[in-house]
């Protein structure tokens, strides 16, 4: 079991070291523990498999990769992943647990959610470098440095151990990046369906610093983007699946490649990184891509707007949001209003309704005709019986009046007998009438009905 470390709270990269372990096999010879802080068993296990398989070419004294770590994470944000910068060699004069020459050799260091850019990631892949090949190189004729020291004592972990915390501090200097703060700034469309590979060939004698330049610059689009992408690799190792991989080749070793894999030279990767973007991936910059406040975590940048936030220009008026210091609930108090007067329209359109459909109900009676006299009965009093006329004796005799057109009083009385009675017998009528069945009409030849 390869010895580890516990790391700082606040550390920047992860030290991953795989070769060669005397008395073993190949193996990682020490790296942290796993899981801490952010590194998670995912992350090392994308490492893992790039860290087995990276081989430099023949003609090239390294392996460079740029490795993508979250690309199977489901809670994984643009911009917040995880990205190892690997180097692997082999070291020179050396010889293996089986006595193979030159045993291979990977160092990997790790950043995960980190504001990594090209800029930062160039500067950090050649610091790396030149720091590597310091403290791998061979100090003497007969092939002694570092890794043969760690070759002769490796067999024991105590004196090993001393060897590899010293080697890891070596690297202390290396550049740092601060929190992850970026977003998705590239998407591709659903429907679009990238190339297992994408090659970019160079010239046989291009410098490392080209090569590490268009390698960091692709690769800090795709840490903005939502493409599935392994890794960016200038190595001879076979390409993982499941993503796209980004293989850089010397013109003399291009030969035959899969069909449909898109092929761009060295000097025509475009250097806008929206151009970038579209011309070798087919993605498009997203809306509202604005860099985030520096300093915020990331539910405080999506939490929304501050109210602390001053507005220098007033929004237009069709679109103008309500003052904060309105309630909002100002407008909601009307709704009782409405619903009594809704009510109340209801209970008269009722009333006219059954007045309607209920002629028998009997209106209030009318005032009695002129002539006539009027009593004002109180509740359980007897109506006085009708005095007669008083009759005036004129001075001078009066001619014989013609008699009145109007009926008298016993007719009136007559009559309302009359309609009470017709109103009761047109009730018992209805009564007596059978009432129409509601039930439907037998289907013929239809199912029974019970």
């Amino acid at each position: 079991m390869a010895p580890t470390y516990q790391a700082p709270a606040s550390v920047a990269w992860y030290h991953f070291l795989h070769g060669n372990v005397p008395g073993h096999q190949i193996d990682f010879i020490y790296h942290p523990e796993v899981p801490q802080g952010a590194l998670s068993r995912q992350h090392f296990g994308h490492l893992a498999r790039l860290l087995k398989y990276i081989e430099p070419r023949t003609t090239s004294d390294c392996a460079f990769a740029i490795g993508n770590l979250s690309r199977d994470d489901t809670q994984h944000e643009p911009g917040r992943g995880g990205v190892a910068l690997i180097f692997g060699l082999r070291i020179r004069g050396a010889r293996d647990h089986a006595g193979r020459q030159d045993p291979p050799f990977s160092h990997a260091i790790v950043a995960i959610e980190r504001d990594l850019d090209e800029a930062f990631l160039l500067r950090a892949a050649l610091a790396f470098r030149e720091q590597l090949f310091e403290r791998t190189a061979t100090t003497t004729a007969q092939g002694h440095g570092w890794y043969h020291t760690y070759a002769r004592r490796g067999e024991d972990p105590a004196a090993a151990l001393p060897l590899l915390q010293a080697y890891k501090a070596s690297f202390d200097a290396l550049p740092t990046a601060g929190p992850g703060l970026r977003s998705l700034r590239w998407a591709v469309a659903e429907e679009v369906k990238l190339p297992g590979r994408i090659v970019v060939v160079h010239d046989d004698d291009a410098p490392f610093e080209a090569i590490a330049a268009c390698a960091a610059r692709i690769a800090a689009v795709l840490y903005r983007s939502n493409v599935k992408w392994t890794a960016l690799s200038n190595g001879r190792e076979s390409d993982l699946p499941n993503g796209v991989t980004i293989r850089f080749l010397p013109a003399r070793e291009v030969g035959p490649q899969p069909r449909g894999t898109p092929i761009f030279p060295l000097e025509r990767v475009p250097r806008d990184e929206d151009e970038l973007a579209r011309e070798l991936f087919g993605a498009l910059p997203v809306r509202g891509h604005e860099e985030p406040g520096r300093g915020l975590g990331w539910r405080d940048q999506y939490r929304g707007p501050a109210a602390s936030v001053p507005v220098e220009e007033p929004a237009p008026a069709d679109t103008a949001e309500p003052a904060p210091d309105v309630p909002v609930h100002a407008t909601a108090k009307k709704w009782p209003l409405a619903g009594l007067g809704a009510v109340v329209a209801m209970g008269c359109f009722g009333l006219y309704f059954a007045r309607t459909m209920n002629p028998e109900i009997e209106s209030a009676p009318a005032a009695p005709p002129p002539g006539l006299p009027t009593y004002s009965l109180a509740p359980g009093a007897v109506a006085p019986e009708a005095a007669p006329p008083r009759v005036e004796r004129p001075d001078a005799p009066s001619m014989p009046s013609t008699p009145s057109a109007e009926p008298p009083a016993h007719a009136h009385a007559g009559a309302a007998v009359a309609e009470q009675e017709s109103a009761s017998s047109t009730k018992q009528a209805k009564a007596r009438s059978p009432k129409a069945s509601r039930k439907p009409p037998p289907v013929l030849g239809g199912p029974p009905r019970f």
